[in-house]
């Protein structure tokens, strides 16, 4: 986790660095190229069937799992074009290509296998919209296809283990951004985006088929350079620049998608039940906070926020004749309500545009894990329990008004490793686990 907080840390301080370039004219045509990268997650949904034989009846044992998670990095390549269209409407298109590292682990307990894979290099191919909040910074979203192309599935059934070919990946991708022109054609974009992709399967020795679905969130940075359209129309400034000062207190109400990855470990013994658990799911945010600017194009500030989140995970096992089913356990948990308390430096590109990063202290609420056997309730696996941890992130803000701006942030949560005692009997064996957690948000602020 340290190491993906310094490259996060590492990310941010260029950006800053970019930004220390006074802005260029608001000409948003043409074509352009790119290159940056980026953190992802995956919440992979799995599912396996086992063929069997119980007292000389076939029986097909069939297991769900919500969320198996992954996380790595990756490097990006993009080309596009936009196109100015009346007042502030941006419209474009683009192609992407991904150079990823994001490897997903997933396991079973019935059949008792353990594997791995990666996502692969994704292209996406899509178009965005966007809408000029200031004449230098665009706010947009996309959307598209994508296409993946995975590596093979290592699987450990049996004794040895065995390596089974995967499809292709082919789906849809949407997001949203902020990208902010820095001068001499240059301007830099970040952007959230998730990704869903269709089922894929696999079949090994006619007794056992996997089958995942991968759902991937993305944080991407790029610098992009813009060739500009050639024309030589005298620059519109029907947007009126902010330059009232971002000294003073602000109020803040937003919303954002967040995925969660938990590591839970057993013990080296335990195999399948050391288990990466993925949850996700959307949030709502306020916020309140403290800005000070200084030396004209510097701002410095505190902030409190508290995100209502419910990110939910699940997982079960059947038996099937073919006639009759029988659950033959399950599991529920997950993460709810996050407390941040922080600060933030930024550097203001233009009067009315800021970029920033932030950090600070951060506080999650873990739901209670529960677990039914034969379908009754059987019980808490482990309890509920607030956990600390430490955020870096990084975003833009821009004056819409002199009392409203709009924020759009990215956000890592490094939540610290517990030990929790099964059933809720210390000393017991306990469950060794080690969370974090990615938002992407965004929210408007009021300055009295």
């Amino acid at each position: 986790m340290i190491r993906n907080l310094a490259s996060l840390a590492f990310v941010a301080a260029g950006t800053s660095i970019a930004a220390a370039v006074p802005a260029a004219a608001n000409d948003w045509a043409g074509p352009y190229i790119g290159i940056g990268g980026g953190y992802g997650m995956t919440n992979t949904r799995t599912g396996n069937s086992f063929l069997t034989v119980f007292d000389q009846d076939p029986i097909a044992v069939n297991s769900m799992k919500d969320g198996q998670a992954g996380t790595g990095g990756f490097l990006t390549l993009s080309a596009g074009y936009d196109h100015a269209l009346f007042g502030p409407l941006v419209v474009g298109a683009f192609v992407d290509y991904d150079f990823s590292d994001i490897d997903t682990r997933f396991s079973s307990l019935l059949p008792p296998d353990i594997g791995h894979f990666k996502i692969g290099d994704q292209l996406s191919v899509g178009g965005r919209v966007g809408y000029l909040v200031a004449p230098s910074t665009l706010f947009f979203s996309t959307f598209g296809y994508a296409h993946s192309d995975p590596s093979d599935v290592t699987l450990n059934f049996g004794s040895d283990p065995i390596r089974a070919k995967l499809g292709s990946f082919n789906g849809y991708f949407l997001g949203s951004g902020v990208e902010t022109l820095i001068g001499n054609g240059f301007s830099l974009k970040a952007e959230y985006r998730y990704t869903s992709m269709q089922t894929e399967e696999v079949k090994i020795e006619n007794v056992l088929t996997e089958r995942f679905k991968p759902q991937v969130q993305t944080i991407r940075m790029s610098l992009n350079y813009r060739f500009g359209d050639g024309k030589k129309d005298v620059v519109d400034n029907s947007i009126p620049p902010i330059t009232s000062s971002w000294t003073g207190p602000y109020l803040g109400f937003g919303t954002g998608y967040s995925v969660a990855h938990k590591q839970e470990s057993f013990g080296p013994g335990a195999g399948p039940f050391n288990n990466p658990v993925s949850n996700d799911g959307g949030f709502i945010s306020a916020s309140v906070g403290y800005d000070y600017q200084f030396r004209q194009r510097f701002v410095v500030g505190t902030f409190f926020d508290a995100d209502f989140s419910n990110l939910t995970y699940h997982d079960s096992n059947s038996a099937s004749d073919g006639v009759d089913s029988q659950e033959l356990w399950s599991s529920h948990g997950g993460f709810k309500n996050i407390l941040m308390v922080g600060g933030r430096l930024g550097y203001l590109t233009t009067p009315d545009t800021l970029l920033f990063v932030s950090g600070g202290y951060a506080n999650a609420g873990m739901e209670q894990t529960t677990i039914s056997i034969l379908g009754t309730d059987s019980g808490v696996l482990y309890d509920s329990k607030r956990i600390s941890g430490a955020f870096i992130g990084a975003g833009v803000e821009t004056k819409i008004w002199d009392s409203l701006s709009l924020k759009a942030e990215y956000r890592y949560i490094d939540l610290a490793s517990e030990n929790l005692p099964l059933f809720a009997e210390p000393g017991f064996i306990s469950a060794h686990i080690d969370p974090d957690i990615q938002t992407g948000r965004l929210s408007i602020n009021w300055r009295p």
